[in-house]
C-alpha cells in the first residue's frame, strides 16, 4: 500500500466531513462519563471551524491518501501568544495540532507518524520552537501514540459530574 502525504485543496472537503463524523463517533465511543455526542450538525460545523482556525492562524491541513481515496488527515496552525502566555510563560512560538485522524482501517500503519512528522516541518519552517497537542483523556491510544512521538503531559483538565 502506498500511502501520499499532500497539502487539503477545497475539493477534499466532503471526504474530510465524512471522516470528522467517524471521528465524532469514535470520541462517543470512548467516553466513559457519556458527556460526548454527535448531533447532525457535528461534522460539517467541526470541519468548516478547523478551516478557519487554520487559515485564521498560519496554518495548514495535510492529506493521507491510499489510491485516490483520503484516509486520513492532520490539522495545525501558529496562533500568537497571548498577553496571559506571555505573562505566565517563557516566550515561544508554538505550533499547535488541532485535529489528527486515521481511518479505522489504516490505523497502525505509520500513516499518522508520518503526519505528525510532516506538520513538526511545517511547524519548523515556520520558526516555531514547540508543538502542541490536546489529548481527549479516554483516547488512550491517542496519549500513547503522541508520548512514543515524544510529547509530554502539560496540562490536565479534569471534570466532575455533579
Amino acid at each position: 500500500m502506498k500511502i501520499d502525504i499532500r497539502k487539503y485543496k477545497p475539493s477534499d472537503k466532503p471526504s474530510i466531513v465524512r471522516l470528522m463524523e467517524k471521528f465524532g463517533d469514535y470520541l462517543v465511543t470512548i467516553d466513559q462519563m457519556k458527556r460526548t455526542r454527535r448531533m447532525p450538525d457535528y461534522s460539517e460545523y467541526f470541519t468548516n471551524k478547523m478551516l478557519e482556525d487554520v487559515n485564521k492562524h498560519t496554518g495548514i491541513i495535510y492529506i493521507a491518501e491510499n489510491e485516490g481515496r483520503i484516509v486520513g488527515f492532520i490539522a495545525g496552525m501558529i496562533p500568537r501568544q497571548s498577553q496571559e502566555e506571555s505573562l505566565e510563560t517563557v516566550p515561544s512560538k508554538a505550533g499547535r495540532i488541532t485535529e489528527l485522524f486515521i481511518d479505522e482501517q489504516f490505523r497502525g500503519q505509520g500513516i499518522g507518524k508520518r503526519l505528525i512528522e510532516k506538520m513538526e516541518e511545517y511547524f519548523r519552517q515556520n520558526g516555531c520552537d514547540v508543538s502542541r497537542v490536546e489529548v481527549f483523556e479516554p483516547n488512550v491510544k491517542a496519549h500513547n501514540f503522541y508520548q512514543k512521538l515524544g510529547y509530554q503531559d502539560r496540562s490536565i483538565d479534569m471534570l466532575k459530574n455533579l
